[in-house]
């Protein structure tokens, strides 16, 4: 019954949502901790779109050469 609680799944999913904002956007356990979840995911989206772009961007440099 995770009816009652959170499940261990979900659990991992939060903790790994925080590993990636501190590795690599630079919010602070604290800041996250008091995050609605929406803003959470909002932030993490954001990440993945800038990084997609470097990656776009190091291919088409790649491809010139």
């Amino acid at each position: 019954p995770s009816f009652f609680g959170l499940t261990s799944m979900y659990k991992k999913d939060v903790m790994y949502e925080f590993y990636l904002l501190i590795k690599h956007a630079g919010f602070s356990y604290f800041d996250l901790l008091h995050m609605p979840v929406f803003e959470r995911r909002g932030f993490i989206d954001i990440l993945l779109e800038e990084n997609e772009k470097v990656k776009q961007a190091q291919e088409r440099q790649m491809s010139k050469k």
